[in-house]
């Protein structure tokens, strides 16, 4: 019980706007109290009495030179709390998107997506996805649970002008790809997993991400990004995916 109320205690701490805004600022440089108030716009007697709170949190210091720098308890706190920023921004889309399938060390990392671009209407989405397949110039990996004809065409076609090309695909579409590449001369690096929980599209530019619905299914409402923090967490799962996947000989996955 102790351990709760500790933790709820601190929960009320992070829950003053105020007090969040101070942490923040704390976090790119040490203040003084006064730079502090006229940076979050703060009366004097204000920005005192609520780093007097964080004081007696634990969250600040004062140092000898007047001014607060942050716990190592408090970095700790902020860096833990990260994703919860990423998440509440996206609030109503992960009322109905399951990111919980994710493995925890990339739940741990989701504030990475910070710059995506979330687009919602599904028809934009499939002609970025398009863009996004012939602007590479390198490389495509995909995770594939159903595909669409256009962007199976325009990888198939980038795989013949020389780009590595993999997939990463569902058991149940092993069907479709062998009716898509039985008659190809060059083939995908293809591994087989029971189930895709992420739809992505990703190229040595830019990547495309779609989580799956509550309901299990995908509803395309994707999120775009070129940043390359997002690109850096979508290429580190993709690698997970990639490394825990079987790998099956191509011929024999297109074989009929």
């Amino acid at each position: 019980m102790e351990d709760v109320e500790e933790v709820g205690r601190l929960f009320y701490e992070l829950s003053s706007e105020s007090r969040l805004g101070i942490l923040r600022k704390l976090q790119v440089k040490n203040l003084k109290m006064k730079e502090i108030a006229q940076s979050l716009d703060l009366t004097e007697t204000e920005a005192f009495r609520q780093l007097q709170r964080l004081s007696e949190a634990r969250l600040v210091h004062k140092q000898l030179d007047g001014t607060y720098r942050l716990t190592a308890y408090a970095n700790l706190v902020l860096n833990t709390a990260s994703p919860l920023d990423f998440i509440s921004k996206f609030k109503e889309y992960f009322l109905d998107h399951d990111a919980l399938s994710l493995p925890y060390e990339f739940r741990a990392r989701l504030q990475e997506l910070s710059s995506g671009k979330l687009n919602p209407v599904i028809m934009e989405t499939f002609n970025k996805v398009a863009i996004l397949l012939k602007n590479a110039n390198e490389r495509i990996d995909a995770t594939i649970e159903v595909g669409s004809d256009l962007h199976l065409q325009i990888m198939r076609q980038r795989l013949e002008e020389g780009l590595r090309v993999r997939w990463l695909i569902q058991e149940s579409f092993i069907e479709k790809s062998r009716s898509m590449f039985l008659a190809a001369d060059k083939l995908p690096e293809i591994r087989v997993t029971p189930r895709i929980f992420i739809h992505i599209y990703l190229t040595e530019k830019e990547a495309a991400l779609c989580f799956r619905n509550i309901d299990g299914k995908f509803d395309y409402v994707t999120f775009f990004s070129q940043d390359s923090t997002f690109l850096k967490w979508v290429s580190d799962l993709w690698a997970h995916g990639w490394e825990k996947a079987r790998a099956r000989p191509i011929r024999v996955i297109m074989k009929p």
